[in-house]
């Protein structure tokens, strides 16, 4: 047992000790008592000097009594704690939350700054334990990363813990623990249940409100959430949500739509603005209605041009990363797309779809005729000599390198497999696409990629020459019944967006914790992200883009108390010195009272006597 104020509970002892032994050594005042003899007057006068003061203290045992109540209560402020056995060598993980609601501030720091501290108070107990404990400290934000492991140097791990820098992005606290909890198993194996010492202890510092659930589950540790919050409600309000669409008829018309979050202890109303760089174009209120968490609003502005605008929340409150967000607005131009048929004819609803998708006529020449200067070439019945400079699609074409062509057309087939994550075929419908196939892919060559697949192999793929992507589709669409379906329009909606980014009129938003894909000046593909801090970005390729954070999680500024990691005790408490201790001083309060209770009915019963 150790105490964690032993000085105040010193003070405390001394005091109390000494006015109970004052107030017994002074004299105590005795009621007048008539007596009918003077045979009293001898025990009279020995009580007379029973209560003349500052006389040696006869010991008794309700003296004892009430020094023995006071030692209680100054045991009790000296705050008792029970220490676990922490071996030489234990191994003791320090996780440090850094997403973006660590950055909120309580009080005058931040709550990064008050785990940072209470980790750095908890490495200096654990070394002047005078034991030898193996220090590991985690980051954990968007991708978990290991600051310094195992390490027995106290200046060593205190560095590390300082350099841990804030971030604006969401964080994973359960891939850090996941992590920590794999390389500890990848070592000398899994521990036993009950050889605790070779166990991690884990200290995660955070505020809880990441993750929902009170447990995090963990094989080869335990251990306790530390709160990084006073444990007051935080007022925020942030911006987690946001888009932008142009008009296809109007297309100067330009709809912002913004989704505001607010905390538990958020304001009910706000006043969000749009900039376009430092220029303001509008304003709104916002209010939040009775019950409700969020509110929303929509800016209809005319921009003429393309352009990045920031919105942006009014007022100050505690996390400043989500009171701004960027979207970047794509030029009101259409789309030049021009489709090359046989003889100059196109299918008609192929047409009909391209112009919607171009807000725009779109051209139709023949496979000899020049092609001029468009955005998007549609191949419709034809084969291309060869990959053009501008992105591509076609239907039943073939390009050499790419695939050949049937001697004739199969039988009808329906897709099989595609890709769900690709971009440009969410919600297409394909598994119920008939068609007759009259193309063979070869999704083996280099930088070919499949897309869909039937029983035949290949019947969608895409390749990418220069930095320009190219689509192909093996059969014709008036061979198949995808033209009278609804997800023919959806797929051109998306590819076009995928190929030519902005050409359907939606805003580009991008997350801190999104990657960015761009050309290098050879035209081979980059990226770029996830991004630490939010803000105006310009890319290599020279376009800008407004990085934001967009986290109902990090906005919300959730907390949690009584997270429990693995197998450990929630009623155990983690305190400052270092180690795992279970609190005494309650103990200590109830025999004090338990005491003063015994000391009652003792003077009860002593005056019923005397009287």
């Amino acid at each position: 047992m150790t105490f964690l104020s032993p000085i105040a509970g010193l003070i405390a002892g001394a005091i109390g000790s000494g006015l109970v032994l004052l107030m017994y050594m002074l004299k105590l005042r005795r009621r007048p008592v008539l007596v009918s003899s003077t045979l009293l007057w001898k025990r009279a006068v020995r009580d007379l000097e029973g209560n003349i003061p500052w006389q040696r203290l006869s010991p008794t045992m309700l003296l004892f009594l009430h020094l023995l109540i006071v030692a209680m209560l100054a045991l009790a402020i000296a705050r008792p704690v029970a220490d676990t056995d922490l071996s030489d060598g234990q191994r003791v993980a320090l996780v440090i939350d850094t997403s973006a609601s660590m950055n909120a501030i309580d009080g005058d720091r931040t709550l990064l700054e008050i785990a940072k501290r209470e980790a750095g108070e908890r490495v200096r107990g654990l070394f002047d334990s005078g034991r030898s404990p193996l220090v590991s400290v985690i980051e954990a934000g968007i991708e978990p990363r290991i600051v310094v492991g195992d390490s027995s140097e106290r200046g060593r791990v205190l560095g590390a813990i300082e350099d841990i820098s804030p971030s604006d992005q969401a964080g994973d606290v359960r891939g850090a623990i996941e992590l920590l909890d794999r390389l500890q198993g990848s070592g000398v194996g899994e521990p036993s249940e009950d050889d605790a010492s070779n166990k991690t202890l884990v200290w995660l510092f955070s505020d809880g409100g990441s993750f929902g659930s009170p447990t995090l589950p963990m094989r080869s540790g335990s251990g306790v959430l530390v709160p990084s919050y006073m444990g007051e409600g935080i007022s925020n309000l942030g911006i987690v949500a946001l888009s932008a669409q142009r008009d296809r008829v109007d297309t100067e018309l330009c709809r912002v739509f913004v989704r505001v979050l607010r905390s538990d202890s958020g304001p009910i109303a706000g006043v969000v603005r749009v900039y376009e760089d430092e220029a303001l174009i509008e304003s709104a209120p916002i209010a939040f209605d009775a019950g409700q968490d969020s509110a929303t609003h929509t800016f209809e502005l005319r921009l003429v041009r393309e352009a990045l605008l920031r919105v942006e929340l009014g007022g100050e409150d505690a996390l400043a990363t989500d009171n701004a967000a960027w979207v970047a607005v794509p030029s009101p131009d259409p789309v030049r797309v021009t489709i090359i048929a046989p003889g100059g004819i196109a299918d008609p609803l192929l047409m009909d779809y391209l112009e919607v998708v171009a807000r725009a006529p779109v051209r139709v020449i023949a496979p000899d005729a020049p092609i001029g200067e468009p955005d998007l070439l549609v191949y419709d019945r034809t084969d291309a000599p060869a990959l053009p400079g501008v992105p591509s699609l076609g239907f039943d074409s073939v390009t050499p390198g790419l695939g050949e062509r049937l001697s004739e057309q199969t039988g009808m087939r329906r897709v099989l497999s595609w890709d769900r994550q690709e971009p440009m075929l969410r919600d297409t419908g394909l598994g119920s696409v008939s068609y007759r196939r009259s193309v063979s892919y070869e999704p083996t060559a280099t930088g070919v990629r499949t897309l869909a697949s039937d029983q035949g192999g290949a019947i969608m793929v895409e390749t990418t020459s220069a930095g320009v992507r190219h689509v192909r589709v093996g059969f014709a669409l008036h061979d198949s019944d995808w033209s009278v379906q609804v997800g023919l329009p959806v797929f051109l909606a998306q590819l076009s967006e995928q190929l030519l980014p902005g050409a359907g009129g939606s805003g580009e938003v991008v997350g801190s914790n999104e990657v960015v894909r761009y050309l290098d000046e050879g035209g081979i593909e980059r990226s770029v992200g996830p991004f630490a801090q939010i803000g105006v970005r310009t890319l290599p390729d020279g376009r800008r883009i407004g990085v934001s954070l967009l986290s109902e999680q990090e906005s919300k500024l959730a907390t949690r108390e009584g997270v429990v990691i693995g197998a450990g005790d929630g009623n155990q408490s983690v305190r400052a010195s270092g180690r795992v201790r279970v609190d005494l001083w309650r103990w200590f309060v109830g025999i004090a009272i338990v005491l003063l209770l015994i000391e009652w009915v003792w003077y009860l019963n002593k005056v019923r006597i005397a009287s």
